[in-house]
């Protein structure tokens, strides 16, 4: 086979993969028309996609995005009345900082009632917290070995994928963060 057969060969297969890639992504829309045997529309463009969930999340629990200087980060809120307390004031958009090279923190715009939660004194990495003093919100990416001390944190949530973007996001940034459901991309 010559060099030219081979180069065709290769854009027909391409050209197989998009054309399935597409069949996909477009096999569970439904389109309004004559003869479509349908009457349901094809949703509005300012309609916002819903994430996918994953089995790791509970059913009581709500999927979140975080959106960071450097992409996307999400995370599942655990189903207690702190991370519901939480979850009723998305879409949030905070300014995190990086005081000590292990969480990124920031005040939350109003205060979240943490008497129903358990006091947590030693942070896990990939968990998002809540400390009633001062109002923060802070999501642990490095485990230094410090414990928290009294009256301890709220646990939250945890991040479920790219927790290396919230590390590396920098010491001063902006992060927006929606309910999973109310996302546009």
């Amino acid at each position: 086979m010559n060099v030219t057969a081979r180069l065709h060969t290769r854009l027909r297969a391409g050209a197989l993969l998009v054309a399935a890639m597409l069949c996909v992504m477009l096999a569970g829309c439904s389109i309004s028309g004559p003869g479509s045997g349908s009457d349901q529309a094809l949703p509005a463009a300012s309609t916002a996609p819903t994430v996918l969930i994953s089995p790791r999340a509970s059913t009581g629990s709500l999927r979140v995005v975080l959106r960071l200087n450097n992409g996307l980060a999400t995370a599942t809120l655990d189903d207690t009345a702190a991370a519901r307390e939480f979850a009723a004031m998305l879409p949030l958009q905070l300014e995190l900082h990086d005081p000590m090279g292990q969480a990124k923190s920031g005040p939350l715009p109003q205060r979240i009632d943490s008497a129903s939660g358990a006091p947590v004194f030693d942070p896990a990495v990939g968990e998002i917290y809540y400390s009633a003093p001062s109002y923060t919100f802070a999501i642990f990416y490095d485990d230094l070995g410090q414990s928290i001390p009294d009256p301890g944190l709220i646990r939250l949530g945890m991040v479920d994928s790219r927790t290396d973007r919230i590390a590396e996001a920098g010491n001063r940034f902006t992060v927006q963060i929606y309910l999973a459901d109310h996302v546009r991309f």
